[in-house]
């Protein structure tokens, strides 16, 4: 697979993390992607959003933030207000199958970079303009706002704390995602009918798709989802945490009754065998009473013996790990790539996640 897309050309002309991630994407898998920087600016402007450690330590010349999508691509840094340099990125075009962008709105007229004018260089070239709000194309997108107006934040945090963002750009990645998707369906139809393709994907539109069963809860039910830590509106106990006798924390996804009576076996707790928490419709509304009980339960218990005997009564339970103990891991150790940027070995892992049959 990873020469699947070898012989296609992207130009990516978009910056940050949605619109560089596909293009990380196609890159993994063989395509030639070009990015195409602002040499005014500095280029992306994640180049520059170094960690605390980096800044200390003054070791990186790039960030790992551009990093984290920006593998395996050719970098140009051009001006394309300056005539010239434009043509240099016209001669790119008319070799390329794709182009990725993140323009503002207005600035494709202004720059001279509409669709009909890189169709004008290559008649069925694919073109995906990612853009912030669907609602209103003018207006500047942050992925921490989009998480505020597309009830990510409101729902996310504990029932005392305030709306709380997610600590990955989730809305990005999502949108990236989105983005892929159209691009492979576009890939399809310029095979069977030799036509290109103009393609808009806001942040906005692809928060408010993933939303999942948080929306059919309101819209079939009219329930408002709140801030329950990570407690799961329709299963108990599902998301519920606990620490451990070392001091080490897991977490609980029982999703049937069958699982919470092997529960109940594994942690020999009588206090468990009370009806109210025999049926999940019992469990969510004694949600608070269990969780006491079960707290006390895993107190006593070593956490990696506890989850062993969890894991071998098929109970879906979890060790929670930090980075550190993610990376120790086999599968995320596999998945891990470098490359030098600039005299910077970064590192991260894959954007393909999936595997064919040989």
């Amino acid at each position: 697979m990873d020469n699947f897309f070898k012989g296609l050309t992207i130009i990516e002309l978009s910056s940050v993390l949605a619109g560089p991630s596909v293009g990380m994407f196609f890159a993994e898998l063989g395509a030639n992607v070009i990015k195409i920087e602002n040499s005014k600016t500095g280029g992306d402007v994640t180049r520059s959003w170094k960690n605390s450690h980096e800044i200390a330590s003054q070791s990186n010349e790039i960030s790992a933030y551009f990093a984290a999508v920006n593998y395996g691509k050719t970098h140009v840094f051009l001006d394309l207000k300056d005539p010239k340099e434009k043509y240099q990125l016209d001669e790119y075009v008319k070799s390329a199958d794709i182009i990725t962008t993140n323009l503002k709105l207005g600035d494709a007229e202004k720059l001279g970079l509409t669709y009909d004018y890189f169709r004008s260089l290559k008649e069925n070239i694919i073109q995906c303009q990612l853009f912030g709000f669907e609602s209103d194309k003018s207006r500047p997108a942050f992925d921490a706002v989009l998480q505020a107006e597309t009830g990510y934040m409101h729902m996310n945090g504990h029932p005392n704390s305030p709306p709380t963002k997610m600590p990955v750009a989730l809305i990005d990645v999502i949108a990236g995602h989105q983005m892929k998707e159209a691009l492979l369906i576009a890939l399809l139809k310029l095979e069977k009918e030799n036509l290109g393709s103009y393609i808009e994907v806001s942040l906005e539109a692809s928060a408010i798709s993933s939303l999942a069963n948080q929306a059919t809860n309101w819209l079939m039910s009219g329930l408002e989802g709140k801030r329950n830590g990570s407690l799961h509106p329709n299963i108990a106990p599902y998301g519920e945490t606990y620490q451990c006798k070392d001091g080490k924390w897991l977490v609980l996804a029982i999703g049937n009754d069958k699982q919470f009576k092997n529960l109940i076996k594994i942690l020999n707790n009588k206090k468990l065998e009370d009806g109210k928490y025999q049926s999940n419709q019992n469990r969510i509304a004694n949600r608070k009473a269990l969780n006491e009980v079960l707290a006390l339960s895993f107190q006593g218990k070593e956490r990696d013996e506890i989850l062993k005997g969890l894991l071998k009564a098929k109970i879906p339970a979890g060790a929670i790990h930090g980075m550190k103990e993610v990376f120790a891991g086999e599968t995320a150790q596999n998945m891990l790539i470098h490359e030098d940027l600039n005299g910077t070995n970064t590192i991260r892992p894959s954007s393909i996640a999936f595997r064919f049959s040989k």
